[in-house]
Order: structure tokens, then sequence, then C-alpha cells
């Protein structure tokens, strides 16, 4: 049995790139109005849904493909965008999704999701934007149990876009802290400080370290190491000092009973 092509499609002309063609019109109850418009590439599938509220002012666009789909919502009274969302299907069987909302004064935020068949996290991504500047990136790597394995995020300045501040987190797999990095930065993009945090396995900090650099020649100043105990009670303090050629040129030691109270000190120069 021969099946008759669809006369809405006759006029389609597969060697006209961009050509669209115009389905049909509904008008709903509540007075939106939706076009449903098909691309003239018949590869891509594509698929376009334009709603209109009841004084005809376009407030979302849909866009679908076999292995995508986008939504755009608008504010009706200015018709700028409001929301962004996409989702796709990635090439190793994990999928996407991607939302963007727009907060105002040429602010957004934008939220990255990778997610395996199985339902785990891969991977998310968080960026937000002041115009078409970056002021925060995220980024989170998971394990196969979806549990979090690595994080790492940049802070920028939202006047001149320099990196003020890059963070770095090693997880456990109980979803706890294991190791926190972060590395300061002057306006010039010298190193400030570092410091790392060892953590408990179960409980707070264990050994807090931060180091002091100078912001001309790199070289580094000072170092502090505060050791505490599963309460969260801190029981030493080691401060390092350091010469130009990289010496130690003194080093003094504190420590501290269970109620936080100095109980010996150590200085050698």
């Amino acid at each position: 049995m021969t099946t008759e092509p669809d006369p809405c499609l006759a006029e389609l002309d597969p060697r006209r790139s961009g050509q669209e063609l115009s389905l049909g019109t509904r008008i709903d109850r509540n007075g939106k109005t939706t076009y449903h418009v098909l691309t003239s590439d018949r590869k891509t599938g594509f698929f376009v849904e334009k709603i209109y509220d009841a004084e005809h002012r376009l407030i979302r666009i849909q866009k679908r493909s076999p292995g995508s789909r986008c939504e755009t919502s608008f504010a009706a009274d200015s018709g700028d965008i409001q929301r962004i969302f996409e989702s796709s299907s990635l090439p190793d069987g994990n999928s996407l999704t991607k939302e963007i909302l727009y907060e105002g004064n040429e602010r957004c935020n934008e939220a990255i999701i990778v997610v395996a068949p199985n339902g785990e996290l891969v991977r998310r991504v968080e960026r937000q934007h002041v115009g078409l500047r970056t002021t925060f990136q995220g980024q989170t790597e998971y394990n196969s149990d979806g549990t979090p394995a690595t994080t790492v995020n940049h802070h920028m300045d939202e006047s001149s876009g320099r990196l003020v501040r890059r963070e770095q987190t090693q997880w456990l797999h109980e979803g706890q802290r294991l190791l926190n990095e972060n590395f300061y930065f002057d306006q010039t993009g010298s190193l400030q400080r570092y410091s790392k945090v060892l953590y408990h396995a179960t409980a707070g900090p264990f050994i807090e370290e931060n180091q002091f650099y100078d912001g001309e020649t790199q070289s580094l100043l000072k170092r502090e190491i505060a050791a505490y105990d599963l309460q969260g009670t801190q029981t030493c303090m080691d401060v390092l000092t350091y010469g130009e050629e990289g010496e130690i040129r003194e080093r003094s030691s504190r420590f501290f009973d269970k109620e936080g109270k100095e109980i010996a000190s150590l200085t050698n120069a």
C-alpha cells in the first residue's frame, strides 16, 4: 500500500535551507495563540512552538528535535528573556540539562547538570554572569555512585574580571570533606595567600595551614599551621617566618587545653 505524502509537507524544498512552514494556529480558552513551525531540514526534524498571551505578546518559545529540547521564556511587558532551559542527549549516553535564569541588571545564573543513564550525577557546573563577564564558576565531578569526588570554584572580581580566589575540594565517599584548598590573588594576579584544611573523617577541620606571599617577588613570607581535635577545639599553633632567601628566621609554637586556653609556648629565633 502506498502512503500519500502529507500535503502540508509537499511545499517544502529540501534543497532550500532556512525555509519554514506554518502548520497552523490554535487559540486556547485562556486566549493564548500557538504557532507551530517546522524547518525544511528533514535531517534535523526541527520543531518550534511560539506561545503568546491574550494580548498577543510573546511569552515562550519551545524548540524540539529528536535528541534535544529548548525552552525560552520572556517577560510579557518588556520582552526580556527570563529563563532558558535546554536538555539534550550526549554521545556517551549521558544526558545534559542547562538552565539560565536572568535576574535583571545584566545578571544571570547558569546551572549545567550531566546525568548518567542510571540516574546518577556525573558533573555539575554553576556560573554567575554580569553582562558578558563571568563572576563565578564552579564545577563538581561525581563518582560512579553519585557521591561528589572533586569541586573546583573560581571567584572573579565583578569590576575587573580578574581571578580573586580559586577553591579546590576533595570529598570522601560519605560526602564529607577530605581536603579544601584556597588560593587568594590580588588585583595584579599575584598570589597573596594559600590556605589548606585537612578534615577529620567524620568531624570538622584537623589541620589548617595558611601561607602568606610577597606580592612582588612571590616569595614565602610566613606559614601558620593550626591543629584541632575532634570537637573542633584548637590544640596548637605553629608560626614560621621566612627571610628573603627562603630560610626560616623565626618559629613559634603555642599549645592549648581542651577549653582553648594557652598552656605553653615556645619561640626559636
